[in-house]
């Protein structure tokens, strides 16, 4: 599981770089972008205006994107979360929900969420590469009375399904409750990395208390699912934005 974290004593959503763009429908042939010689001056003449060409580039590019959308991701039909309310702004996806006397939140960011294997050995094997997943890390906060458990979670593939997830507790911790709309954590609040946890502990707080919320397999495979659909969306929306941009 990806670790989203607490810098400088506010919580935030970390996501993974983005390494590379998408070319044209295929899977990006990676270390061809990795070795990219030093940009030399050119000396040909070119036209002065590069905008007419750039957005026809733009144009291309997301008529591909768009076309990859439809044939991988489900076109414009989103995965859904059951029991959860999603609301999104921009990059930032949220989820909440009742459990009891509790309120759960979840937390995820798409920036930078997708990271793609340089390990292609030839152009073929890059253009017979899935759509890149997007494996964002994201926090749980459970509310009740004026404090909240805290949980900072990174996404992992399982080692032993193909296509299924799983998450590793990287952080937790309890901190006051949201007050006049301020979420940020105080510096001075304790937090515990999870990776050194008695494993009785383990599997009581991180899997069964989690579990019985409906944090398990299946809400990391929506996620994942989720988080690649609006991932691309927003990309193919950037695009968009550029193309309108250069074109004024």
């Amino acid at each position: 599981m990806l670790v989203a974290h607490k810098a400088t004593g506010k919580m935030k959503s970390v996501a993974v770089l983005r390494s590379i763009s998408r070319l044209a429908g295929k899977a990006v042939r990676v270390n061809a972008v990795c070795r990219a010689p030093v940009r030399a001056i050119s000396t040909t003449h070119r036209a002065l205006n590069v905008a007419p060409e750039l957005a026809q580039a733009l144009t291309r590019e997301i008529e591909a994107e768009q076309q990859l959308s439809q044939e991988h991701l489900g076109g414009s039909a989103a995965p859904s979360f059951q029991g959860f309310k999603l609301t999104t702004k921009d990059a930032e996806v949220r989820l909440t929900k009742e459990h009891g006397n509790e309120s759960i939140l979840v937390v995820f960011n798409v920036n930078h969420s997708v990271d793609m294997d340089e390990g292609y050995e030839d152009e073929a094997q890059a253009e017979a590469a899935a759509v890149p997943v997007a494996l964002p890390p994201f926090t749980v906060e459970i509310t009740k009375g004026g404090e909240r458990l805290c949980f900072h979670l990174e996404l992992v593939e399982s080692v032993d399904v193909q296509g299924e997830y799983d998450f590793r507790v990287e952080e937790f911790y309890i901190a006051p409750a949201v007050k006049d709309g301020n979420e940020d954590v105080a510096a001075e609040v304790y937090a515990s990395s999870g990776k050194y946890i008695d494993p009785d502990l383990h599997d009581l707080l991180f899997v069964r208390y989690l579990e019985e919320r409906g944090f398990d397999a299946h809400f990391c495979k929506t996620l994942v699912a989720y988080a690649t659909h609006y991932e691309h969306s927003q990309y193919v929306g950037l695009l968009n934005k550029i193309k309108t941009f250069v074109s004024k």
